[in-house]
């Protein structure tokens, strides 16, 4: 079911002659994870957001609105508004999320002051489908599939509509794909936790030898590398959605201090996480690193 959604000023695109959805993905889908008791917020929304609670007993606020976001909802953050999220206080909260804009609606559409805020998706059905299909996707190999498989989850959404099902595959070898999941398992419960080649290597079923050696033909990094890239794709949601020292977050994440951490973030993406952090929340969400792993398709 859907939670209807608190009236506010009129939202509607000037652009909705044409009967057709446009809209802009704001950067790829990602998937973040916190540690109990983490906040974000409040901030002060400028495009649209759909985030998916995988796990975790979540508290989004929209304005004055309070909500309860338990595993399965998803969850329509909608500008132009401020909203909080109070992550599950005894155990890890995982979600999914990507940002958009909209250009136009099609005429027959309610106003996105009348879309519900919240529905709860079960295992197979239509929107859980189609966000599991947009997070197998390569973005910027395929702008066109991903910005698809967006417009048809908000029409789902907004219409209420029915169960469908979508196949997800991977392109990389199997023991990377295994060593990767070992890895970004490992790390989810406890991402400051100590991964040696020889732990992957088992965990792949080759030697760390040939490992390491389809890493580099595959994705161009060595196993341990792709460690360090998914310890700060752990923290990036920590560095841009939560209110978290950058001590805290270094630690928490397997890095000896903040400094550490910087040197190894920027190295990364290119950019220092004190500045995402603040261009997130100046509404640059845009502005969101992308790590290697998703540019080189390693989910």
């Amino acid at each position: 079911m859907c939670v209807e959604s608190p009236k506010t000023q009129d939202q509607r695109p000037k652009s909705v002659r044409a009967n057709a959805l446009r809209m802009d993905l704001c950067g790829p889908p990602a998937i973040a994870t916190y540690p109990p008791g983490a906040t974000f917020g409040p901030r002060r929304l400028v495009n649209y957001e759909f985030v998916w609670i995988i796990e975790g007993q979540v508290e989004y606020r929209w304005e004055n609105q309070r909500f309860e976001a338990p595993p399965g909802s998803l969850i329509l953050c909608r500008p132009p508004a401020t909203d909080y999220f109070r992550w599950d206080a005894g155990h890890l909260t995982r979600h999914a999320y990507f940002h958009f804009e909209i250009a136009e609606l099609p005429r027959d559409w309610p106003a996105p002051e009348n879309w519900p805020l919240i529905c709860q998706m079960e295992k197979g059905d239509l929107l859980h489908s189609l966000f599991s299909h947009l997070l197998s996707l390569d973005g910027e190999r395929h702008p066109s599939q991903a910005t698809l498989a967006a417009q048809l989850l908000l029409t789902a959404f907004v219409r209420e509509n029915a169960v469908a099902t979508m196949p997800v595959a991977s392109p990389w070898p199997d023991p990377v794909v295994r060593a990767v999941t070992y890895a970004r398992t490992a790390l989810q419960g406890n991402a400051a936790k100590h991964l040696a080649l020889p732990q992957l290597a088992e965990a792949a079923f080759v030697t760390p030898e040939h490992l390491c050696r389809l890493f580099q033909e595959a994705i161009g990094f060595s196993p341990l590398k792709v460690v360090r890239f998914l310890r700060l794709e752990e923290a990036l949601p920590m560095v841009a959605r939560t209110n978290f020292s950058m001590q805290e977050i270094a630690l928490r994440h397997g890095f000896a201090n903040a400094n550490h951490f910087s040197r190894c973030f920027k190295e990364t993406y290119g950019v220092s996480p004190r500045a995402v952090r603040n261009a997130v929340r100046a509404g640059q969400d845009d502005a969101m690193p992308v790590s290697p792993l998703v540019k080189n398709k390693v989910r």
